[in-house]
């Protein structure tokens, strides 16, 4: 898949030269160029779910600032490259606490840093993607199995009560033949969906395993269900 890289500057040489670079030690680059601000707020906005590797952002655009880009929140949790030829001391630090992995000056855009620089930026950011994902893998889990148990406790109640009328009606001395095969067939039934409940109340609790590079539960064979 191609490494896809955004470059949002008004600056057609420096973006030149900013794609020369990357793909000197990015083979499969895909760049996408924003001369402004607009351009790249209506694509972020329309493509939420874009794959994004890079973004490398200038800070003096022509309608706006990097840093108020940046505080709009369109680009969360991607790797983003603050650069500029300003030389102000407060814009790297504004740059970071608006959400910038880094700062950069374009000077520097040449040097041998810039290289590792990137690809440091890049592998941090994957990095927290993965973090940010087992996370929530953990809550959804935890959620699954909190309803679960909330479902196997709400049907619990309910099934003791009819499995308990269904034994009084098969053990009462005045039920016919019909009624107590009525009332087998509510228990067997009943202890059918215990069993059932109890076997995914068993499954979600169990740890995963790897078999065919693939993560799964193992969820235990079923059992006689007639029987208790």
């Amino acid at each position: 898949m191609p490494f896809q890289a955004f470059i949002i500057d008004d600056d057609q040489s420096f973006k030149r030269i900013v794609e020369m670079r990357l793909k000197s030690f990015i083979p499969e680059l895909s760049l996408t160029h924003f001369p402004n601000l607009a351009s790249a707020r209506e694509f972020f906005k329309s493509n939420k779910d874009a794959q994004i590797d890079l973004v490398i952002l200038d800070q003096h655009l022509p309608d706006g600032q990097g840093i108020d880009f940046l505080n709009e929140g369109l680009l969360p949790d991607v790797a983003v490259l603050s650069m500029s030829s300003d030389n102000s001391p407060e814009i790297p630090g504004a740059a970071l606490q608006a959400g910038a992995a880094y700062f950069l000056s374009k000077v520097n855009v040449s040097e041998p840093l810039f290289k590792p620089l990137v690809q440091g930026i890049i592998d941090r950011n994957r990095l927290q993607r993965e973090l940010h994902k087992t996370k929530m893998n953990g809550v959804i889990v935890e959620t699954v199995k909190t309803l679960v148990g909330t479902l196997r406790h709400e049907i619990n109640n309910p099934l003791g009560a009819v499995l308990g009328a269904a034994y009084l009606l098969k053990t009462h001395q005045t039920a016919s033949s019909e009624q107590k095969d009525a009332a087998e067939l509510v228990e067997s039934s009943g202890r059918r969906i215990k069993h059932v409940l109890d076997q995914l109340c068993q499954a979600i609790s169990m740890e995963p395993v790897t078999k065919a590079n693939q993560k799964v539960f193992h969820i235990p064979g079923d059992k006689p269900w007639g029987k208790e």
